[in-house]
C-alpha cells in the first residue's frame, strides 16, 4: 500500500493567556470606593449592572452593563459605584505577554449577547475550581479546591481567549472601522508579522525600506506587495499610524506637541502636525481638546 502524504497546518496562537492571577464577582453598593493600585497583568473589569466608574492614569470611564474594559500591566487605576445607584461587575485578571493584547489598550467594547456566555462559563469553572469568596477585593492569590472541576483553569484560559478574540474579530469587521488588525504573533514567520516587529522596534527610530530589506533579506518590492496584499496598508503608511497612535498616548500625558515629534523622529513639527491630521482627521490640538472636553 502506498504510504500517502499529510500535511500539517501550523496552528499560530494569536495570542496565549499564560497565568491567571484573581477572578471576582462583586456586588457593589453606591458610594464603594477601591483605591488606586498598579500591578504588572492584565485587568478586565465587565459591568454586569448599573454602571460602574474606572479611573485609568487620572482618565475617567463609565462602564455601563453590557461593557467591558481592559487595564494594560502597571496602569495606575481606581474603581467606584456609581453615587446613586449600586453596581455588579465581573473582574479577571491574567498574565498576556502577546503583542496582540496592545490591541486592547485605551478602548472599551460593548459584548454582545452571544459572547456573555462566555463569561459565564467562566464564572461557572472559578466557583468549580477554586475557593471564590463572595467579596474580597483584596484577593491576590486562587486557591484550589480540593476537589475541583478536571481541566477547570484550561477551559478558563480557553473562554477568556476565545472572548478576546472574537471582540477583535467584531469590531474589526465594523463598516465604520478604518483599522486593520494585524496578528502581530510573537512567534510567526509570516513576512507581514516580521514586518511590523521591526517597525514597531524602531517606533522612536526611523527606519527605511532599504532597512527592512537588509534585515529581512527581501526585495524592496516583494515587501511591499506582500504587506499590501496581506494588511491592505504600504508599510510606511502603517509605520506612520504607529506613531501618531504613540503620539495620542504622549498628548494624553500632557507632553508637547513638539517634544513628541521629536521623540518619534519626524522631520518636524509641520510634518507631525500634516500627518496627524491626514491620518486622524484633526490637528493635534483639536486631538487635545476633543480629549479634555
Amino acid at each position: 500500500m502506498e504510504e500517502k502524504i499529510f500535511y500539517m497546518y501550523k496552528i499560530a496562537n494569536m495570542l496565549n493567556i499564560s497565568k491567571i492571577v484573581t477572578i471576582h464577582y462583586q456586588k457593589l453598593v453606591k458610594n464603594y470606593v477601591f483605591p488606586e493600585e498598579k500591578h504588572n497583568f492584565w485587568e478586565l473589569i465587565y459591568c454586569d449592572k448599573n454602571e460602574v466608574i474606572v479611573n485609568i492614569k487620572g482618565e475617567e470611564n463609565r462602564l455601563k452593563k453590557g461593557e467591558v474594559l481592559l487595564i494594560s500591566p502597571d496602569d495606575v487605576h481606581s474603581v467606584e459605584c456609581n453615587k446613586k445607584v449600586d453596581a455588579n461587575i465581573f473582574i479577571i485578571s491574567f498574565e498576556c505577554k502577546s503583542r496582540t493584547m496592545n490591541y486592547f489598550k485605551g478602548k472599551k467594547f460593548i459584548v454582545p449577547e452571544e459572547l456573555r456566555s462566555l463569561l459565564s462559563s467562566i464564572m461557572s469553572e472559578a466557583k468549580n475550581t477554586f475557593i471564590i469568596p463572595d467579596f474580597n477585593p483584596n484577593l491576590d492569590k486562587l486557591i484550589l479546591k480540593e476537589s475541583p472541576n478536571l481541566g477547570g483553569a484550561q477551559i478558563i484560559k480557553n473562554n477568556l481567549e476565545e472572548l478576546l478574540i472574537k471582540l477583535i474579530r467584531i469590531e474589526t469587521a465594523k463598516p465604520t472601522s478604518s483599522e486593520i488588525f494585524i496578528s502581530k504573533i510573537e512567534d510567526s514567520d509570516a513576512l507581514e508579522d516580521e514586518i511590523v516587529q521591526i517597525l514597531e522596534k524602531n517606533l522612536y527610530g526611523k527606519i527605511s525600506l532599504d532597512d527592512l530589506s537588509t534585515s529581512l533579506h527581501y526585495g524592496k518590492t516583494t515587501l511591499c506587495k506582500t504587506f499590501k496584499k496581506k494588511t491592505g496598508k504600504s508599510i510606511i503608511g502603517y509605520y506612520l499610524e504607529l506613531k501618531i497612535e504613540e503620539s495620542k498616548k504622549m498628548i494624553r500625558e500632557n507632553m508637547s506637541f513638539s517634544e513628541a515629534a521629536n521623540i518619534l523622529c519626524f522631520d518636524s513639527l509641520p510634518h507631525f502636525t500634516k500627518t496627524f491630521k491626514r491620518i486622524t482627521t484633526m490637528t493635534p490640538r483639536e486631538y487635545k481638546n476633543s480629549i479634555l472636553n
